[in-house]
């Protein structure tokens, strides 16, 4: 259920890319300080979103440093490590954790290897963080219950997460903001994660009818053989509103708020990578690869060549 809330990279400055880099691998080092190497691998691009959000929420006072790492041995800027990260990479744990219990617990199966993997970090956090995976055991409880139901709303299904998702922000990261900006903020993330269950369920059409699993979007819309396309097209002005309607009011949660930590790259991710995600899902033929967040070559390019310029006007001037 994770990856779907990223920047669209043909629209993404070098600036907002190192910042965003620099939340990953920030909330990457914190996890292994806290849970080992192994649950390292959970990081992912939806809690580098929910992290740059919470950094406008809190405005946490983060030092920067440069490291390399076994996936890129490349130097690259990282958040050094915090209570903020910490926190963070503990929130991720918790909703992994429950991810991979609700995926075994749809399955069939006893356990699984991740489960198993995040069996002890799960309590590490869980003790950290109590509140938080109060919330979050909730939110998937009520989940289920409506999958047990066969849910066919897809509101009422995406409710679930999108109520968890802003429930555990605001325990989480708006303590002491005034009532307006803590209620815009909820709102937001209210429907960054209703955008986010839509997006998987969109995504896993086939695996879930494949395994006869609930999908809200198949239980909605009748009909699915196997092509995917000609589901898509025959459903697509519902879905696309129901997914459209979903960026819309997140986009009219941040006209009224004013982004100071990660203004660029936040205004990015909710005005442009929501709607540039959701058009790839409508016009995928299969289920999407794993997504990269990278900078398009010619702004690499451009920038690149101002570094240079810089650098040879500051020899200049010596």
């Amino acid at each position: 259920m994770f990856g779907y809330v990223l920047p669209d990279c043909s629209k993404l400055s070098v600036r907002d890319f190192s910042l965003y880099r620099a939340i990953y691998c920030g909330i990457c080092l914190a996890t292994k300080h806290e849970y080992g190497n192994l649950p390292r691998m959970t990081v992912n691009y939806d809690i580098t979103t929910f992290a740059a959000l919470a950094t406008e929420a809190e405005a946490p006072a983060l030092q920067f440093g440069m490291c390399r790492c076994i996936g890129d041995v490349r130097r690259k800027p990282y958040v050094k490590d915090c209570e903020f990260m910490r926190r963070m990479a503990g929130i991720n744990i918790l909703l992994c954790y429950y991810k991979a219990l609700d995926d075994v617990l749809d399955s069939g199966k006893k356990s699984s290897l991740p489960l198993r993997v995040l069996k002890k970090p799960y309590m590490k956090a869980k003790a950290a963080y109590p509140e938080a995976d109060g919330i979050i055991a909730r939110g998937y409880e009520k989940l289920r219950a409506l999958e047990a139901a066969n849910c066919t709303s897809t509101d009422r299904a995406s409710d679930c997460f999108a109520g968890l998702l802003s429930e555990l922000f605001a325990v989480t990261s708006l303590g002491g903001r005034d009532e307006y900006y803590s209620e815009q903020m909820r709102k937001l993330c209210y429907n960054v994660g209703k955008f986010v269950y839509l997006a998987d369920a969109l995504d896993d059409v086939e695996e879930d009818h494949a395994a006869k699993r609930y999908n809200p979007v198949l239980a909605a819309y009748a009909g699915f053989d196997g092509d995917r396309a000609a589901y898509f097209a025959a459903h697509s002005a519902e879905l696309r509103f129901t997914v459209n309607s979903t960026v819309n009011r997140a986009i009219e949660c941040s006209n009224g708020m004013t982004f100071t930590q990660a203004d660029g790259l936040l205004r990015n991710i909710i005005y442009d990578g929501l709607r540039a995600k959701a058009d790839e899902l409508f016009a995928s033929r299969a289920k999407l690869p794993p997504p990269k967040v990278r900078v398009a070559k010619s702004v690499a390019k451009d920038f690149s060549k101002q570094m240079k310029a810089e650098r040879a006007r500051r020899k200049k001037g010596q």
